[in-house]
């Protein structure tokens, strides 16, 4: 008998001679409801698609935490009004303008959080001096993040990689770390 079986005499029993035996139903998490209620086939390429996410959401934010640790340490306090290029300032604000005004709750007081993937790339550019040295090639960087941001597509917008895609998004992170070395 599995586990299920088991739990389904339980609650039949208690049922059945009005008693209490203590089971207690499992809380059922909101997202459990709606999610039984998709295809399996939805459901596989979601659970394929949660590691490719999870990998790149590590990328995308280890990046803006080494922009803001970098520029902070060599550039202080100002480094987003004096380092950053004003397109992307703009941007960001205008995006944190409108989760606000939507009545969203902030994703972050910090600015670069409300930035692209593309923008991280802008930034290492416009700040060449600051991010020289800590690459083997700031032009291969631009690259590696240009073809990552095209990758970055399908996940973001909930859509299956494919096979060789999957292969070009680590062959890219692979990239992405060999420049750093």
């Amino acid at each position: 008998m599995n586990n299920l079986a088991i739990e389904a005499d339980i609650r039949r029993l208690e049922k059945e001679q009005r008693v209490d035996l203590g089971h207690v139903q499992p809380e059922k998490r909101p997202e459990e409801e709606f999610y039984a209620q998709f295809s399996q086939k939805l459901r596989s390429e979601a659970d394929m698609m949660q590691r490719h996410y999870a990998v790149f959401y590590c990328l995308e934010n280890s990046i803006r935490e080494l922009i803001m640790e970098r520029l902070l340490e060599l550039h202080g306090a100002n480094w987003w009004d004096e380092r950053v290029p004003q397109n992307v300032r703009e941007n960001c604000k205008k995006n944190r303008d409108k989760e606000v005004g939507a009545g969203f709750t902030p994703r972050s007081d910090q600015m670069i959080d409300y930035s692209t993937f593309g923008e991280l790339g802008e930034i290492f550019k416009a700040n060449a001096d600051t991010f020289g040295e800590m690459f083997r090639d700031l032009t291969a960087v631009g690259r590696i993040l240009s073809n990552l941001n095209t990758l970055r597509g399908p996940i973001a917008h909930c859509k299956p990689l494919a096979g060789d895609e999957v292969t070009r998004l680590y062959l890219g992170m692979s990239d992405w770390f060999r420049q750093m070395s």
